[in-house]
Formats: C-alpha cells, sequence, structure tokens
C-alpha cells in the first residue's frame, strides 16, 4: 500500500467496506432465497458463490477506478487500460466461441454453470478501461466547464 497515496488508501478502505457488506447481503439473500423458497439459481451452491464473489469484485474494482484508487500513483493508467481492454475483450471472445461449440458450460438444466464465470472474468477485465475512460470524459467536462 506504500505505492498509494492517503486519499487512494482511504478509498479502497472505504469501497472495501462497502464490498465486503454488499458480499454479506448477496450471500446472505442468496441463503433466504434457498432456505424458504428452495430456490438454487446456479448448477451447484459453489457455484453461486463465486457468481456472487465475482460480482462483489467487479463493483469494487469498478468503484475504486472511478474515484482513482485503483491504479497505483507511478503507474501509466491509459497503457494499463488499454492492455486491459485488449485481454478482456480476447478473453469476451474466446468465452464466446466456447459457448458456441458447449452451450452446457453456461446453462444446464436451467442454472447458470460454471463457464459463466469466465464471461465475468472477461467482463470485470473490459469494465476497468471503459470505468477509467467514462472518468476522464466526465473530468475533462468538468474541467472545460470551471474555464
Amino acid at each position: 500500500m506504500k505505492q498509494y497515496d492517503e486519499y487512494q488508501k482511504l478509498m479502497r478502505y472505504k469501497y472495501g467496506y462497502y464490498s465486503f457488506i454488499y458480499l454479506i447481503s448477496l450471500l446472505g439473500l442468496n441463503y433466504l432465497l434457498g432456505l424458504f423458497f428452495n430456490l438454487q439459481w446456479g448448477a451447484t451452491k459453489e457455484t453461486e458463490m463465486l457468481i456472487i464473489m465475482f460480482v462483489v469484485v467487479i463493483f469494487f474494482t469498478n468503484i475504486s477506478v472511478y474515484h482513482n484508487a485503483y491504479f497505483r500513483k507511478k503507474d501509466d493508467k491509459k497503457v494499463y487500460s488499454w492492455l486491459l481492454l485488449i485481454v478482456g475483450l480476447f478473453s469476451l471472445y474466446t468465452t464466446y466461441q466456447t459457448f458456441l461449440i458447449m452451450l452446457e458450460e453456461i446453462m444446464i438444466n436451467g442454472k447458470i454453470n460454471e463457464g459463466a464465470t469466465r464471461f465475468l472474468s472477461g467482463s470485470l477485465l473490459v469494465s476497468i478501461p471503459i470505468t477509467y475512460f467514462i472518468k476522464n470524459k466526465i473530468d475533462k467536462k468538468i474541467e472545460i466547464k470551471e474555464q
């Protein structure tokens, strides 16, 4: 954490706390749905928990990127963003190709299977640069209005 300034540390701790509360809430809701309604939306309970964790990781990562707390102070954010975008798009493309061949990787008997985690990991990688570029556009518009 030495490579982050105080503001970045504060934002990471703040949104880490919010992400933890979000995770506990989603896991509790999933437990209650299974307990009272006997609802299982994933192929296994482990798959359900993995997908919930991916959703929370995507939330934390994007909120950190938006508040300039994801990249370290000395990182070249633009280069990293383009690299993540390329790797994420490649990941989504290979996931798409896999699903064309074996649809049961994503859905099995109407329930989400573990193959969906590949889609979520690709989505995570693509969402980082998208959030970064949107934040830059917003900052530039605010800068222009202030002048």
